[in-house]
């Protein structure tokens, strides 16, 4: 185990157990909550029990949550978000397009109605009347 992480300070009287520096305890459920390693995992790296940390976790949770912890994106990542980014614009263009079809032929139908008496919306779920 790495005692330079260790602080300076008397052991625990419970245990034995050495106290770590609250900052690197933050560290360590930074490292947590960035999803690598396992609560056991990381209490075998650092020489610390995985309860002990879950319990950092818990005081730590609220001063970390504003944090945002994000990996790097892969180029397979990148590759996906550039492509998702061009069906979005593709599909907005795509929307607009309709947004204006559907205003013109509701103007057309308007128009139909006032000028040429003519309704063009009609209810087809309506029975029909019998000639």
């Amino acid at each position: 185990m790495d005692t330079s992480k260790l602080s300076t300070g008397r052991k625990c009287q419970k245990g034995g157990n050495q106290k770590y520096d609250p900052v690197v305890q933050r560290k360590i459920v930074r490292e947590y909550l960035a999803g690598d390693l396992s609560l056991n995992q990381l209490g075998q790296k650092y020489g610390v029990d995985g309860k002990r940390i879950h319990e950092w976790k818990k005081r730590f949770n609220d001063e970390l949550a504003g944090e945002i912890i994000l990996s790097p994106m892969t180029e397979q990542e990148q590759k996906n978000l550039e492509a998702l980014q061009k069906q979005v614009e593709e599909l907005k263009r795509k929307l607009e397009y309709e947004q204006m079809k559907n205003f013109a032929w509701e103007t057309m139908a308007d128009l139909a109605s006032t000028e040429l008496g003519i309704d063009l919306r009609k209810n087809y779920g309506a029975k029909q009347p019998k000639e």
